[in-house]
C-alpha cells in the first residue's frame, strides 16, 4: 500500500481552483451548445436557400420554359395550318367551304400572331431573339403572297392559283416553319439546360446539408467529448478533496482511517505489528497569531514534507487537521516504530525558513502499538491522541506510548477544560502575592502577583494544574486583563497605606504579549488605578522574545515608554545570550530556581549565578533570586552580592490581606537572631 505523498514539484490543489473548475465545465457546456444552435440555425438557413433557388429555377423549367414550349409549338400548328387551308382553298370550287376555310385562316393566323406576342413577353434568350426576328423576316416575305393568292382566289373561286406562286409561297411558309423549328429546338435545349442547372443546385444543396450536418455532429462529439472530460475530472478532483487534504495533498482523516483498517487486517494475517503515530505541533497557533496564517499554511506544507521525507514509501502519512499529523507503519518490533518516531522529531526540530524568516519548531507525538492497545482502528487513533496529549503536557518536544492511565488523565483533563470555562463565568481566578526581599535593606521590597483559581471542588489551584489549557482557549487575555487592573488597584492601596517603595510584579503570557490591546490595557490599568508607571513590573519569558525578535523589541521600548518595567523572567534556562541582553531594554534579570535549588552543593551553579550578578551589574541591571527553600541558599546568594530574593524561606504566596502583616517586619534582624 503507497502512501499519498507531498511531492515537492506538485503544488497543493487550490480550493478556488476547484471552485473554477465545474465553472469551466458549465461554459464549455454552454459554448458547445450555442454552437451547436448557432450551426443548427446556419445549416437551415443555407438549406433554405438552396431549396429556394432549386425550387425557384424548377418554377423556371416548369412554368416560362414549359410555355415557351407551348407557344413554340402553337406558333408552328397554327403556320402549317394556315399552309394547309390555303391550299384546300385552292382545289375546293364550294364557296361555302371556301368561306369556311378562308376563316380557318384568319384565325390560325390571330393564333399565331397572339402566340408569337405572348412568347415575346417571355425572358428569351439571344438565340431566341435572333430565331423570332428572322422567323418574323420570313413572314414578312410570306404573308404578301399568301395574301394574294387568298385575294385571287376570293375575287373568283374558278381561278385555279398560278403553281408558281403557291411554290413560292410554300416555300416562303417552309421558311417560316424552319424558323419556327429552330426556335422549338432552342427553347427545348434551353428548358432542358435550365433542369440541370436546377438538378444541379440541388446537388449543391444536398452537399452543403450533408456537409454542415456533419460539421455539426462532430462539434456535438467534440462538446460532448470536452463534457464528458471536465465531468470525469471535476468528479475524480472532488472525489481526491473529499478523501484528501487541500494545503498538503496528504491523505485526510477520513482516508487515514481506511489505510488503517486495510493495515490492521494485513498485520491480523502476518501476525505483525502496526504503530499509530499522533503527531501535534508545539506552539502552532503561535506562529498563526504573530506571523498569520499564511505563514502558517507554509509550515504545514514544509512539516508535511519532512515527514514524507523521514517515512518510508509503503508508510501512510495523514494530516488529520490543523497542526495534526498521522502516520501508520507496519513493523515486526516495537523499535522499528521508536526509530521513526526520533528521525521524525529530528526532521521536524530543524530550521525553518518562512517568509524570509528563520524558525523553530517541534512536536509531541503519541503512539500506539496493535495488538497491544487495542484492535480497532478508531481506539488506536485515540489513544495515540491521548498519549501525544501526555507529551505535549510534559515538556512538548518528545514522544510517548500509549499507557491504560492515559485515559484517566484525559478524562481529568476534559473535565477541568469544561469546569474552566465555567471559573470565567464566575470569577474564580485571583491573585496570591509573593514577596520578594531586599537583602541590602532587610525590608520587602516588591510582590510577585501569581495568578490562582479558586475551584469550588478542589480548593486552591496554582497556575500549573490550569494555565496551559487558559492559554489554548484564549482565556488568559481576559483573565490577565482583569487580574492587571486589580492587582494595580491592590498596589495602589498599599502606597496609601504608606507603603509607597513597593512594587508588583506581573506574569505576561505570549498571548497577552502579543495581543494588539497590550499597551492600552496596561494604560488603563494604571489609570484607573492611580498606580505609578515604575511600581509595575512586566515578567516575560525570553521564549516570547523568540517569536519575532524585531516585533518583541518595538513592543518593549513601548512599554518603557508607558514607565513600567521589564523583566525576563526564569533567565538562563531558555534562550538566554549576552547579544539578547545587548538588544532587549530589560530592567531586571530573574535568576531561576533551577540554579539556586544545588547552589549548595553545586560550585558551578555558584560560579554561574555569580556571573548573572557581576553581568548584571555591568550592565545596569536589577537581579532577582528565586526559590529560596533554606537558610544556606540564602547566605550564599548574600555572599554573591545579590539584591533581591524570593522563595518560600521568605513566604510562600498569600492574599493580599496577609501581606501587610510582612511589610514591617525587619528581615535582616530576624535573620541575625537565628
Amino acid at each position: 500500500m503507497n502512501a499519498t505523498r507531498l511531492d515537492p514539484n506538485t503544488s497543493p490543489v487550490s480550493p478556488t481552483r476547484h471552485s473554477v473548475l465545474p465553472t469551466a465545465w458549465r461554459r464549455v457546456l454552454l459554448a458547445g451548445f450555442v454552437v451547436q444552435l448557432l450551426l443548427i440555425l446556419f445549416v437551415t438557413a443555407i438549406g433554405l436557400q438552396q431549396l429556394q433557388t432549386a425550387a425557384h429555377n424548377l418554377d423556371t423549367v416548369v412554368d416560362i420554359h414549359m410555355r415557351k414550349l407551348s407557344l413554340t409549338k402553337t406558333m408552328m400548328t397554327a403556320a402549317r395550318e394556315r399552309t394547309l387551308c390555303m391550299f384546300r382553298m385552292s382545289i375546293n370550287h364550294d364557296p361555302f367551304e371556301r368561306d369556311r376555310l378562308f376563316m380557318e385562316f384568319n384565325d390560325y393566323g390571330a393564333t399565331f400572331v397572339g402566340a408569337r406576342l405572348a412568347l415575346l413577353g417571355l425572358p428569351l434568350g439571344p438565340r431566341e431573339h435572333a430565331l423570332l426576328d428572322r422567323q418574323g423576316q420570313l413572314a414578312g416575305i410570306a404573308r404578301p403572297m399568301q395574301y394574294e393568292i387568298i385575294q385571287a382566289l376570293h375575287d373568283d373561286f374558278e381561278w385555279t392559283a398560278d403553281e408558281r406562286t403557291l411554290s413560292r409561297v410554300t416555300l416562303a411558309q417552309d421558311d417560316v416553319l424552319a424558323a419556327l423549328s429552330q426556335l422549338d429546338a432552342e427553347t427545348r435545349q434551353r428548358a432542358q439546360e435550365a433542369s440541370q442547372k436546377a438538378h444541379q443546385a440541388q446537388k449543391v444543396a444536398r452537399f452543403w446539408m450533408y456537409l454542415l450536418s456533419a460539421i455539426a455532429v462532430l462539434l456535438s462529439v467534440l462538446v460532448a467529448a470536452a463534457v464528458i472530460h471536465y465531468a470525469s475530472r471535476a468528479s475524480r478532483e472532488r472525489q481526491h478533496l473529499a478523501t484528501h487534504d487541500a494545503l498538503t495533498a496528504l491523505p485526510n482523516r477520513m482516508l487515514f482511517m481506511d489505510h488503517l483498517e486495510q493495515f490492521l487486517m494485513r498485520a491480523q494475517r502476518s501476525h505483525t505489528l502496526v504503530g499509530v503515530m499522533f503527531i501535534d505541533l508545539d506552539r502552532f497557533k503561535r506562529v498563526n497569531d504573530t506571523l498569520g496564517h499564511t505563514s502558517g499554511d507554509m509550515l504545514i506544507r514544509e512539516v508535511a514534507q519532512r515527514l514524507g521525507q523521514v517515512t518510508r514509501t509503503e508508510d501512510v502519512v495523514a494530516r488529520l487537521g490543523g497542526d495534526e499529523f498521522g502516520v501508520i507503519i507496519d513493523v515486526a518490533r516495537i523499535g522499528h516504530v521508536l526509530r521513526v518516531v526520533e528521525k521524525i522529531l529530528a526532521a521536524i526540530g530543524k530550521p525553518y525558513q518562512i517568509a524570509g524568516r528563520e524558525l523553530f519548531s517541534s512536536c509531541s507525538i503519541g503512539i500506539s502499538v496493535y495488538p497491544h492497545d487495542s484492535l480497532d482502528s478508531a481506539s488506536l487513533l485515540q489513544h495515540a491522541a491521548t498519549a501525544a496529549s501526555t507529551a505535549k503536557n510534559s515538556g512538548r518536544n518528545r514522544f510517548q506510548l500509549y499507557d491504560a492511565a492515559m485515559n484517566s488523565l484525559a478524562e481529568e483533563r476534559l473535565q477541568l477544560e469544561t469546569e474552566l470555562h465555567y471559573a470565567l463565568e464566575r470569577d474564580e481566578f485571583l491573585f496570591h502575592y509573593q514577596p520578594k526581599l531586599n537583602l541590602e535593606s532587610g525590608h520587602i521590597q516588591g510582590v510577585e502577583a501569581l495568578l490562582r483559581w479558586n475551584h469550588p471542588d478542589r480548593g486552591l489551584l496554582g497556575p500549573a494544574a490550569f494555565l496551559e489549557l487558559l492559554e489554548e482557549n484564549g482565556g488568559i487575555v481576559k483573565i490577565g486583563r482583569t487580574l492587571l487592573r486589580s492587582a494595580c488597584g491592590q498596589m495602589a492601596r498599599w502606597h496609601t497605606a504608606g507603603f509607597t517603595g513597593l512594587d508588583v510584579a506581573v506574569n505576561l503570557s505570549g498571548k497577552e504579549f502579543w495581543h494588539e490591546g497590550l499597551l492600552a490595557n496596561i494604560r488603563d490599568a494604571l489609570q484607573q488605578s492611580g498606580l505609578p508607571p515604575h511600581a509595575l513590573h512586566l515578567e516575560l519569558t525570553e521564549s516570547i522574545f523568540m517569536q519575532d525578535v524585531e516585533a518583541a523589541v518595538a513592543i518593549i521600548q513601548a512599554l518603557k515608554a508607558l514607565g513600567v518595567a521589564v523583566a525576563i523572567d526564569d533567565f538562563g534556562t531558555g534562550y538566554s545570550s549576552l547579544a539578547h541582553l545587548k538588544r532587549f531594554p530589560i530592567d531586571i534579570l530573574k535568576i531561576d530556581r533551577f540554579f539556586v535549588k544545588d547552589i549548595p552543593h553545586s560550585t558551578v551553579n555558584e560560579a554561574l549565578i555569580g556571573s548573572v550578578l557581576a553581568l548584571a551589574r555591568g550592565l545596569g541591571l536589577g537581579t532577582v533570586a528565586e526559590g529560596i527553600e533554606t537558610r544556606e541558599q540564602l547566605d550564599i546568594l548574600r555572599k554573591l552580592g545579590c539584591q533581591v530574593v524570593q522563595g518560600y524561606f521568605i513566604s510562600q504566596p498569600v492574599p493580599a490581606e496577609a501581606i501587610t502583616a510582612l511589610l514591617d517586619r525587619d528581615w535582616l534582624k530576624e535573620f541575625e537572631a537565628v
